[in-house]
């Protein structure tokens, strides 16, 4: 039974020209495969070695159909006399025409897998991908949701509360010591306005009383010159009588009337009457200098100064005014310069104490990092935010493709959630480097091509949910740098 089995396989595994001339006699095997050369065609060559590929990759069974032998037709006579049918040459027979057919379709076979994947005419790994910001605690303390239901996939706006860190020992004494510097300057300024008021009233009460002084003065002075006039006039009345007395008595003299005492008496009288005159004219010269002076606000006399007591107290009020402004002046200045340090203080303790941490972008959180009430130092990690606003596309290739790509090709991207075609250029070539760390999707996940290449596409920006990690296929635009376009 071995025998027959072993027989069997040599017939299946042999060609049919072989097996039949195996099934007759050798001294016709010679005339039965001449006679079946004709007959073994092109068609019928052609299905058995298609049959024998089919045999090697497994996808039919072992045993080779049975050719199906047409007969050949009679040739034609042709009108030409002598031209016989084209031969071979004696020296190659017809098997080794086989066995090499079949031998190139095997190489063909075999080499086939790797051909295709340097040709890569298949999609290779290509996904949306973004930019992760991490926000991290500015100040110490506990941290509460801005919002109840904030956690991973809630969507942000730009510079929208998201969490808020507090720290209750917070240090606040400079705060302190500037609060209270800024209440007692307010304290001083205010006694400062209350004195410089009660100043500004004495002083106005001080000018009232000197000016009712000068014109006090002045009608006194104007009275005092009145009377100098009338004792001016008295005293020419005096000096007229004794100048009249003078003449009787120099008259009686000649005639020896009177004695020479009695003429030397009246000389004596004229003469003060004379004088009296004079002085009342020269007192009355001093009363109007001392007038025009009391008028000019100057007093002139013997038993006090040129300033009246009133007027001497409303310059020491003055200078105590000017120094209370001078004080209030620099007080106010002071506190402009405490507040303003208050302000900042204030700002840097409420920095201290309390911190909004705000979305620095338009996207959803990523990761949550913490929980309310967690008490966090300064600079952990809190929170993770997918950057919808840098949404590009990280493809693997084949260093064929690569080696024929270029920054600022353009390139189309479709997406396998049957989404519309989307068109845009390629932004780096990273090759067989590592893409940025703070990428959504690392590069190592991208595993099926060692060499990557980044692309952006302005519509996916368009989408604000982040259809990060969302896969499709690339087409590259070769055209223009190498003549090709392949997808990948």
């Amino acid at each position: 039974m071995s025998s027959n089995s072993a027989s069997s396989m040599t017939v299946t595994t042999r060609s049919p020209r072989l097996r039949a001339s195996a099934s007759t006699d050798p001294a016709d095997a010679a005339a039965l495969e001449a006679a079946r050369e004709n007959e073994f065609t092109t068609d019928v060559q052609l299905a058995y070695l298609d049959a024998v590929v089919k045999n090697l990759r497994g996808d039919t069974p072992s045993e080779t159909p049975e050719p199906r032998v047409v007969p050949a037709p009679e040739p034609a006579e042709s009108p030409t006399k002598g031209i016989g049918p084209i031969a071979l040459p004696s020296d190659i027979r017809p098997a080794t025409i086989i066995k090499s057919v079949l031998a190139v379709a095997l190489a063909l076979a075999l080499g086939w897998l790797p051909v295709q994947r340097l040709l890569a005419t298949t999609s290779a790994e290509a996904v949306v991908n973004a930019r992760v910001i991490t926000l991290r605690a500015p100040i110490e303390g506990e941290v509460s949701m801005a919002e109840a239901d904030t956690d991973v996939g809630s969507m942000f706006s730009h510079d929208q509360n998201i969490l808020v860190v507090r720290n209750p020992r917070a240090d606040s004494s400079h705060l302190a010591n500037l609060t209270r510097e800024r209440n007692q300057l307010r304290t001083n300024i205010g006694a400062l306005e209350g004195k410089k008021q009660l100043l500004l009233t004495s002083l106005e009460e001080l000018s009232v009383q000197q000016e009712r002084f000068r014109i006090g003065r002045i009608e006194q002075l104007e009275q005092r010159l009145r009377q100098a006039d009338t004792d001016s006039a008295s005293a020419e009345a005096q000096y007229s009588v004794a100048a009249d007395a003078l003449t009787r008595a120099m008259t009686l003299r000649k005639t020896d009337a009177v004695s020479q005492a009695f003429l030397d008496k009246a000389v004596g009288d004229a003469h003060v009457a004379e004088q009296a005159v004079k002085g009342q004219a020269e007192r009355r010269k001093g009363m109007l200098v001392e007038l025009d002076a009391a008028k000019r606000g100057t007093y002139v006399g013997d038993s006090y100064n040129d300033t009246p007591q009133s007027a001497q107290r409303k310059m020491e009020v003055s200078l105590e005014l000017s120094d209370v402004q001078a004080r209030l002046v620099g007080s106010r200045a002071e506190l402009e310069s405490v507040e303003a340090e208050l302000v900042k203080e204030q700002e840097r303790h409420d920095e201290l104490s309390q911190v909004a941490i705000r979305s620095t972008v338009n996207g959803r959180v990523w990761e949550m990092l913490t929980a309310p009430g967690e008490h966090v130092n300064a600079g952990q990690d809190l929170v993770k935010l997918l950057d919808c606003g840098s949404a590009i596309v990280t493809a693997s290739v084949s260093e064929t493709a690569y080696q024929r790509l270029a920054v600022g090709q353009t390139a189309t991207f479709k997406p396998r959630d049957g989404g519309g075609e989307l068109k845009g250029t390629v932004v780096s070539l990273n090759g067989l480097a590592a893409v940025a760390s703070n990428s959504a999707i690392q590069q190592n996940a991208l595993s099926r091509e060692p060499y990557h290449v980044t692309l952006r596409f302005p519509d996916l920006l368009k989408h604000a949910d982040c259809r990060i990690g969302r896969s499709g296929l690339v087409q590259f635009d070769t055209a223009s740098a190498a003549g090709f376009s392949r997808t990948y």
